[in-house]
Formats: C-alpha cells, structure tokens, sequence
C-alpha cells in the first residue's frame, strides 16, 4: 500500500447494537494474526438489531475453551420464536468474486457446507453475479434475479464501492452481513448479502482463525440468525473466537434455526 489507503487494525472488536460502530481495541503481542469485521442485521416492522463482528490477534498455539451447548444466542426473537428461514426450502445463493483473492469461492462452498450439515438446510448455488451490494439492498430483485426472493449475495467489495459501512470508531472490518426479511412478515429470513473487504490482508483458507474461511463461516451464522456471544470457545464470538470451525453452542443454535424447527409458509414476493 502507498499509505493512503485504509489499514485493517489487528483488533477491531466491534459492539454496538443500534449502530455501525467498534469499541476500541488494544493491540496484542506481535506475531499474532486475526481478522477484522462487523455485522449488521435490520428486520421491517421489527426492532432494528445491529451487530460488529470484530476482529482480533491471537497466538497460534493458544488453546481454545471448551464450549458450551447453551452458548448460542439468536438475532432476533418475535413472539418466543427466533426469526429464521423456512428450512423446508432450499436457501440460494450467488457469488460476485471477481475482486476476491485466488481460492475465496472455494471457502464459500466449504462454509456453506458446514452451514448446511449445522442446520439441515439444503443450499443451490445460482451461479456468479455482477452485484455489488448496497446497504438498503431490496430482498425482491425481479430485474435482476426473476419472480422470486433475491438469492443471498455474496461479494468482495472495495468500500468506494458500495454505501455498507466497513469501518466504525477509525476502524475497518473485514466483513459485513445482513439477513433480510420480507417487507410484510418480519418472522421470516428471505434473502440477505455479506460483503468482504477486498483490502483485508488476511488470506484465505481455513489454518488459523483469521484466516477468510472462517471469516465467511462467522458472517453465514449471522445471515442464519445467530447473534454474538462471550465464549472464545464459539466462532460467533464477536471476534471469532479461537477456533477455525463451529463451536458446541453455534451448532445448538443453528440446529434451533434448522430443519428440526419445523417448515414455515415462505411469504410469495408481491411485485
């Protein structure tokens, strides 16, 4: 880089519910490496619900917790039932990795493997897109996608890109997802986007916890309905935890979000 461009801080640990911010962050030891990123999840007629997922530095020989089952929590609760997708369903996606770094489609389908035998929920790859998503991205894009629920996108984007905040508190995130909800029934995930920050330098794979793989796994629990929680031993810890792959409570939290739960009638879109 020539310096002006925006760095990623080793440990951006983000925060804030109702907003786009990070708290601030202390840098580690060096030799340690880790990934930075932010979440964010809105629901129509519904609360807005706002979540960073941060990054942060760890060492490579630090031994993860142990986990919990009862170490999950959801994104959003309607009624005593957390808002989730109709797993009865298959959920589509489509990838715009034009900008991404060599392997990174690779990663996707490995996350949305894990993903997939979490939750019972089958996944259809649509094929690759031109998309670049934008904050307010509608989850009805019949020009674009045809008479049915925008596919979940998933692209590596500059921030001069699109509107989709990558930074908070002089920050920049690695990562940023939003599950979406169908204007008339905000019970229900339809669609959604994680966008990734072209300029994140941690490299793709699934070694260390930084690494892009898990990165991609983290934002997936989010577009699937998992919030954040405490435990390092859960990769939905806010800055990923210690681990590379799903912990005991994200995987009893994907399981709630699941195909166990029960069939629900997916709203028709209306154009």
């Amino acid at each position: 880089m020539d310096g002006t461009e925006p760095q990623i801080p080793p440990r951006p640990d983000g925060r804030s519910r109702f907003d786009w911010e990070g708290i601030d962050w202390t840098p580690p030891p060096p030799r340690r490496r880790r990934r930075g990123a932010a979440l964010v999840a809105s629901f129509v007629a519904a609360a807005l619900v706002v979540a960073g997922i941060a990054g942060g530095i760890t060492a490579t020989k630090t031994i993860a917790p142990k986990g919990s089952s009862s170490d999950y929590k959801f994104l959003a609760v309607i009624g005593g039932k957390p808002v989730r997708w109709n797993p009865c369903q298959p959920i589509h996606y489509t990838i715009d990795a034009d900008a991404a770094p060599h392997g990174s489609a690779d990663d996707v389908y490995e996350a949305i493997s894990r993903i997939s035998s979490a939750t019972g929920i089958t996944f259809v790859y649509d094929g690759p897109t031109t998309e670049i998503p934008q904050r307010d991205r509608p989850p009805y894009e019949p020009d674009r996608y045809g008479n049915r629920w925008a596919p979940v996108v998933i692209a590596w984007v500059s921030p001069g890109q699109t509107d989709i905040p990558f930074s908070g508190n002089g920050h920049a995130f690695a990562a940023v997802a939003r599950p979406l909800v169908a204007p008339d029934d905000p019970r229900q995930f339809v669609s959604g986007w994680i966008v990734l920050n072209v300029q994140d330098p941690n490299r793709p794979g699934w070694s260390e916890p930084g690494d892009q793989g898990p990165t991609v796994l983290h934002e997936l629990g989010h577009i699937m309905g998992l919030n954040h929680v405490a435990s390092k031993a859960e990769l939905m810890e806010p800055s990923g935890g210690l681990v590379t792959d799903l912990g005991p409570g994200d995987r009893e939290g994907l399981s709630l979000l699941g195909r166990s739960a029960g069939c629900l009638v997916e709203p028709v879109p209306v154009p």
